[in-house]
């Protein structure tokens, strides 16, 4: 039996750099860098990773102290751009400030890790919503990865063979003929996309004209195969698509027969297996991911898709060698910390868990659990809120670990906008016809009075944040509405975090201000201060844009992801990507925010010139979106004692940019189009440099 090769992030060990003088940061982009070799470890490839590094040696003096010189972006309150940085042995800033400032009392054996012309020092940065282990399984070779090609100036992250047109994306999927078709082995599919994704044409079903959201069965078994089970996850991760070969295998796994209902664990958690309205068949569409994981649990350990959900420590360990290009592209993006948005189990916590605790791996990992896996059942334990092993502030020896524990409740109000299941109220409904027509004002999970009881004792132990996926405007309503009435059975003192608040309502945005401020009432009833945020997929804008007017109207897609709203009403804003919705690059992010420009599937030569500005009242400066990937981030997840500003006291977690983002804002004169082509030199956590694996 062969022994399978473990996990290990290389750790590049750097020469004695103390007679070298002034050596600079080479402008060498980290995204040239994670492109390696995984097949093993050589001197040849120890090499190959320490030229991909930054120059400069580590910069130790005789305790250990790390000094960085240039101009630093330090993203505090005030704004502060500083020359220098110092750094103890623990990773922990020791002093920000002129150069001068920052050398006084250091050992005179300190050498500067000294900037480049034109490079920045900024906080690494921070995704605050992501879903880690899909964004892995993606990337692996057992998965069909149909996601639509992005658009031009973000084509370097697309999937090879990327379909902007559903049937040919779906025939992609279909195996190679053998003789034997049937069996219960799942085919499976990620990142379909129907909202952009026309549904083109092509000999596996060129007699249909049924659009594929009313019968994607059928398109899955002309196309793909009826006699195998067929799942593909829509890259929105609120809707699948199955064949009736799924169902099949589905049923006979819960009741031993080839027909069933719903079990309760999908109708109770806001899942649901659509049918036709006459017939009373499914139609192949389900809705929500609780509506998915009876499917999941039938594929067992046979794919690693199954074995995400059913033993997701193993799924890491046997994907190991796949998934090392995935985390090194995070890496190469400037990330430093990520937020896993929804854990699932113990199980899929004890994951994450895992791969953060690797040797040298390269990100620091916080997550959310699921609220009805924190609060157990017959089956299962409850989940406790945990931390970091240990705590910088607290202890002078700690070096913060990667791993900083689930500290927060996740539940979803609505699905997704795109999907045609986010909770839309007036003056927004799914325009007809359109790709959701006869959605109308969309769907919710639950309803205020189901999430308090859900929630109500979570929230009463005082011990947990919370953040809640809103999309559309009633969504938000909903959460508020929910929030309100718990925080005044019992103040709770976290921060709360509104995910994606994308059809933005001005109202909205009003009461999350008031909120915060303590000066919202029920009735005459005032609801104590909550400390609300909100954190915006601001991909939507770029990548759906276009899409979205279709789908809510011209107008009532200006309003998407609304900044102007959160800055009028003081509502602090981060950025995210919710992975593997959309790739999590924070340049990206900052270029989308203050340009808010959009482009037209599935032809992207239908775009006009110059390329439209999609709700131009909502662009953020430059400055707000380096924050919204950096402190905000930090502080919606309660990390910011130690991350997401450069400011003494604090965790040196840094990244190295080949230019300052701050010249490229229009007001000075900049070009922001150009901003995502910024390059990452290089991110340090704990002051040493992040490196490449084989």
């Amino acid at each position: 039996m062969q022994k399978r090769e473990s996990l290990v992030w290389v750790e590049v060990t750097f020469p004695s750099f103390q007679n070298v003088m002034n050596r600079s940061l080479r402008q060498e982009p980290l995204l040239a860098c994670h492109m390696l070799s995984r097949a093993f470890v050589s001197l040849a490839a120890l090499t190959l990773l320490a030229s991909c590094t930054t120059r400069g040696g580590i910069g130790a003096g005789g305790d250990g102290t790390v000094l960085f010189v240039g101009k630093i972006l330090t993203m505090d309150d005030q704004g502060t751009i500083a020359e220098a940085v110092s750094v103890d042995k623990r990773g922990r800033i020791l002093k920000v400030g002129t150069e001068e400032e920052v050398r006084k009392g250091l050992n005179a054996e300190v050498e500067p890790i000294r900037l480049a012309e034109g490079q920045v020092l900024m906080p690494g940065f921070i995704d605050p919503h992501i879903h880690l282990l899909p964004t892995l399984l993606q990337s692996l070779p057992v998965t069909h990865n149909l996601a639509p090609c992005l658009p031009p100036p973000y084509k370097a992250a697309n999937s090879e063979g990327c379909q902007n047109y559903v049937l040919p994306a779906l025939k992609s999927m279909r195996p190679p003929s053998t003789g034997k078709l049937e069996g219960a082995e799942f085919i499976v599919g990620m990142n379909l996309d129907p909202s952009r994704q026309a549904l083109g044409s092509d000999e596996c079903s060129k007699d249909k004209i049924t659009p594929f959201m009313d019968r994607p069965m059928q398109y899955l078994e002309d196309c793909v195969n009826r006699d195998r089970p067929v799942l593909v996850v829509d890259q929105s991760g609120h809707l699948a698509y199955v064949n009736q070969k799924a169902f099949e295998v589905v049923c006979i796994e819960m009741t031993g027969k080839k027909e069933c209902d719903a079990p309760r664990s999908v109708t109770d958690n806001g899942g649901e297996w659509v049918k036709d309205s006459i017939t009373q068949k499914y139609t192949g569409l389900l809705r929500e991911s609780p509506a998915f994981e009876p499917f999941f649990q039938a594929m067992g350990k046979g794919l690693l898709l199954g074995l995400m959900h059913t033993n997701p420590v193993q799924f890491v360990k046997e994907s190991e060698k796949d998934i090392l290009q995935t985390i090194q592209a995070l890496r190469a993006a400037g990330l430093t910390t990520v937020a896993d948005g929804g854990l699932a189990s113990k199980g899929q916590i004890d994951a994450v868990k895992f791969l953060a605790e690797r040797p040298n791996f390269p990100l620091r990992i916080t997550g959310l659990v699921r609220d009805n896996a924190a609060s157990g059942d017959a089956k299962h334990p409850p989940i406790l809120p945990s931390g970091p092993d240990c705590d910088p502030t607290q202890d002078t020896q700690c070096k913060l670990p990667m791993w900083l524990g689930v500290g927060g409740i996740k539940l979803w109000v609505d699905g997704s906008t795109q999907g045609c299941t986010a909770q839309l109220a007036p003056p927004y409904k799914y325009q007809d016809p359109g790709h959701c027509a006869q959605a109308g004002e969309g769907r919710s999970d639950f309803t205020t009075d189901q999430i308090v009881t859900r929630l109500k004792d979570l929230w009463n132990t005082g011990a947990w944040r919370f953040q809640l996926h809103a999309n559309g405007n009633g969504a938000n309503q909903t959460a508020i509405d929910a929030f309100t009435q718990l925080q005044m059975q019992k103040v709770n003192p976290h921060r709360l975090l509104f995910i994606h608040n994308t059809v933005g309502a001005e109202t909205i945005s009003e009461q999350l201000g008031s909120m915060r401020k303590g000066t919202l009432f029920v009735g005459e009833k005032k609801v104590p201060a909550l400390d609300a945020r909100v954190t915006h997929l601001i991909g939507h804008v770029a990548y759906w844009g276009n899409a979205l007017e279709g789908m809510l109207g011209k107008e009532g897609a200006q309003n998407i992801d609304p900044i102007a709203f959160d800055r009028q009403y003081e509502v602090p804003f981060s950025f995210h990507s919710d992975s593997m919705v959309t790739p999590s690059r924070p340049l990206w992010f900052v270029e989308q925010a203050v340009t808010r420009r959009t482009w037209t599937y599935p032809d992207f030569t239908k775009t006009p010139n110059p390329v439209p500005v999609l709700g131009a009242r909502h662009v953020a400066t430059v400055e707000e979106a380096l924050r919204a990937i950096t402190v905000e981030p930090a502080r919606q997840h309660e990390l910011d004692a130690w991350l997401g500003s450069i400011e003494e006291g604090k965790v040196a977690d840094f990244v190295v940019l080949g230019a300052n983002p701050l010249d490229y804002d229009p007001s000075k004169g900049g070009d922001p189009t150009k901003l995502s082509q910024i390059p990452v030199i290089q991110t340090y956590l704990n002051g040493q440099p992040t490196v490449g694996s084989h």
